[in-house]
Formats: structure tokens, C-alpha cells, sequence
């Protein structure tokens, strides 16, 4: 008998060690990792408002990616920060760009998901050029943002850009 009560408490205590091992702990994130990364959410808007991309490599990582509006999948920073000059060169040109909101949610302790509202003055794509139809609406975009922690530092690591329709956030009603 003793044996077999050994074994069972041998068997109950791998058993408590295999599912204490499968609940996830409660995530500890550092308070102010989401005001590092909010800075850095600020240094890119900051960017898209001055029309200038050479602080890329202080809030991007080298292989950062980025979708844009229209689904173009630039790779890299030299590509990303390329594309977007040449974006704030011709058809962003003086568009302004105003932040509305941030969330902020920690998938690791270095790894975070951010979501930007923003809102976007109006402007005449493709090549900038007033041809008196071509002038787009103002718009409010939400951008999905995933930030890493490299070296102590919270960076962008890849982007997306989405228009947000507000015909289509409209439900329609069953009434």
C-alpha cells in the first residue's frame, strides 16, 4: 500500500508541475515601456508632419515593414523611409496630421501591439497636382503598429495603414 501511495502523490505532484507549467503567468510590463513607446508613436507623427524621414532610424528597426493604404509592402527601412519622403514629397505635401488616440497592449514583455487613430487633411493624389476634381476628403485612419523591445529600446518593427470608411463602420439596422 505504501507503494501505491507514493506512487499517486508521485503522479498528483508531476501533475500540479505539468499544469502549473501550462497557465500563463500574469504579464509583467515595466509602466513606463507604454510612455517610451507613446514617444515613439509621437517621433513618427512628428515625421509625417515636418515632411521629413531621417529620424527613422531612432523609433524603426532596420527590418522594419510597412503596408501602406493602398496595400504597397515596403521592407526595410531604407525602402520604408524612401517611400514614405516620396509619399510627403509629392501627394502629402503640406497635408497635415493629427494623432487622436493610442492603444497600447503588451503581447510579451518586448513585443507590443499599438493602435493609432489618426486624422488626415485633405489632398490630391496621386502626384500632388491640383486638377480641381482630384482632391481627396479629410480622413480618419487607424494604423496597427508592432513595437519590439531591442536593446532596452522600444522600435517600430512593422506597420499598417487602414482608411477608415465610416459608411461602412455603420451597422446596419434590423429594425
Amino acid at each position: 500500500m505504501s507503494n501505491s501511495k507514493f506512487a499517486l502523490g508521485f503522479i498528483l505532484m508531476f501533475c500540479s508541475l505539468f499544469c502549473g507549467a501550462q497557465s500563463s503567468p500574469k504579464l509583467s510590463v515595466n509602466q513606463n515601456d507604454e510612455k517610451v513607446i507613446d514617444s515613439q508613436v509621437n517621433r513618427m507623427v512628428s515625421d509625417w508632419n515636418t515632411h521629413e524621414f531621417k529620424n527613422m532610424d531612432s523609433y524603426a528597426t532596420e527590418d522594419v515593414d510597412w503596408v501602406n493604404i493602398v496595400g504597397m509592402w515596403w521592407k526595410g527601412r531604407a525602402e520604408v523611409e524612401k517611400s514614405h519622403q516620396t509619399g510627403f514629397d509629392y501627394f502629402f505635401k503640406g497635408v497635415p496630421f493629427t494623432r487622436k488616440s493610442l492603444a497600447i497592449r503588451f503581447l510579451t514583455s518586448d513585443v507590443a501591439i499599438a493602435h493609432l487613430f489618426c486624422h488626415v487633411g485633405s489632398l490630391f493624389p496621386p502626384d500632388g497636382i491640383d486638377r480641381v476634381t482630384n482632391r481627396t476628403p479629410e480622413t480618419d485612419n487607424l494604423l496597427t503598429l508592432v513595437y519590439v523591445k531591442r536593446k532596452g529600446t522600444w522600435l517600430l518593427s512593422a506597420g499598417q495603414n487602414t482608411l477608415i470608411n465610416p459608411k461602412a463602420t455603420k451597422l446596419p439596422t434590423t429594425d
